[in-house]
């Protein structure tokens, strides 16, 4: 008989151990699995990039009377055509977590866990859930042209004054009469760049008059500067009919990208100059950028309950791995930062009888 009683106590042991298990498994359960206690599930979560590309785009756009520019002001260095170009302005890396759909589990609360209403305090303390949220900022089609430029060749109509004779009878008397009449015609293209190359010689003579103090009226030091100013910039706009003008703007392109460890470069996006941002990546790999991934060392969770049981059966989790993040564009690489990326991590079962264990920090509970 004593010499069963250590077995008996192996037996009690076993059984005590088994009991306090909570059993957990990956989703799909096995069809010849059944539950007999409580259950919840949760999923770990996966690391996602927000990504914010700005790219700058610069138009050059021909002027009305570019024509005209060389033969009525003598200027050569004007657009001749209009041209539009992009370049890379920057792209900014926001790291944030999101479900991994792959790695989803139920798990059975063990008797410990349902005495302690354990599976109130996770629901109840689900922190994880809390998502990462942003919005893209919405790009507007807004009209960039100076209403000046825009606006100035409405004006095409001109008003002549003609002057002809006509004959009437008058109380019986043949007269002539003086008639006069306005006429409507439309200027043409020369007409209006004269005008404009006129304006501007105008302007020109003004400012050299207040600039050899040739005007009868002393002016102050600020109204004198005013003057200047005025003139200066009210013959910029007429120039620029001529010239043409160039605008830039930046667009904004924000999408989310997925770090995959199966891959040495993750493609993020192609800027070409003639045709802007596409998440297309393209022939032209000068046009390409990519993200390359270098993940650092880091200690299990095995390590840290090393001696709570011999064998790992509860809870399956896996640390996101400090990670060096390059942006890479042909053969130049450029450090983004360190970012903690669950994807590098290593799926860990743990011990099975860590009935305490927060397993809602390490998951999205539901």
């Amino acid at each position: 008989m004593m010499k069963k009683l250590p077995l008996i106590f192996l037996s009690l042991f076993i059984f005590q151990q088994i009991f306090a298990q909570n059993a957990v498994y990956k989703l799909p359960v096995p069809g010849e699995i059944t539950f007999k206690n409580p259950t919840f599930f949760y999923t770990l979560p996966k690391t996602a990039f927000k990504v914010d590309v700005v790219v700058t785009k610069t138009s050059n756009i021909k002027g009305l009377y570019a024509d005209y520019a060389e033969k009525m002001l003598g200027i050569t260095n004007y657009c001749k055509e209009n041209t539009t170009s992009y370049a890379l302005k920057s792209i900014n890396l926001t790291p944030f977590a999101v479900p991994d759909k792959s790695l989803q589990f139920v798990a059975e609360l063990s008797s410990k866990q349902r005495s302690n209403n354990f599976l109130q305090t996770i629901y109840g303390n689900n922190a994880a859930t809390v998502f990462h949220t942003f919005s893209a900022i919405e790009q507007s089609n807004a009209d960039l042209l100076p209403d000046f430029f825009k606006n100035y060749a409405d004006v095409i109509l001109q008003q002549t004054q003609e002057t002809y004779t006509e004959t009437k009878i008058i109380n019986g008397v043949v007269t002539q009469v003086s008639v006069n009449q306005t006429k409507t015609t439309t200027k043409t293209l020369a007409q209006q760049a004269q005008e404009a190359a006129d304006y501007i010689e105008k302007i020109r003579k003004d400012r050299y008059a207040i600039l050899s103090f040739a005007q009868e009226v002393t002016l102050s030091k600020d109204a004198f500067e005013y003057l200047v100013n005025q003139l200066n910039e009210l013959e910029k706009k007429y120039l620029e009919l001529f010239t043409g003008i160039i605008i830039s703007e930046d667009i904004l392109e924000t999408f989310v990208i997925y770090p995959d460890p199966e891959s040495a470069l993750l493609p993020v996006c192609s800027i070409s100059s003639s045709k802007g941002f596409s998440t297309s990546m393209s022939g032209t790999m000068a046009n390409n950028y990519y993200i390359r991934c270098v993940p650092q060392a880091y200690t299990t969770l095995q390590e840290e309950f090393a001696g709570k049981a011999k064998k790992n059966l509860g809870y399956q989790v896996r640390k996101a791995v400090p990670t060096f993040v390059f942006l890479v564009n042909g053969d130049s690489e450029k450090l983004q930062g360190v970012f903690p990326i669950y994807q590098y991590g290593v799926l860990e079962t743990l011990p099975a009888n860590l009935d305490g264990f927060e397993i809602h920090k390490w998951g999205y509970i539901y």
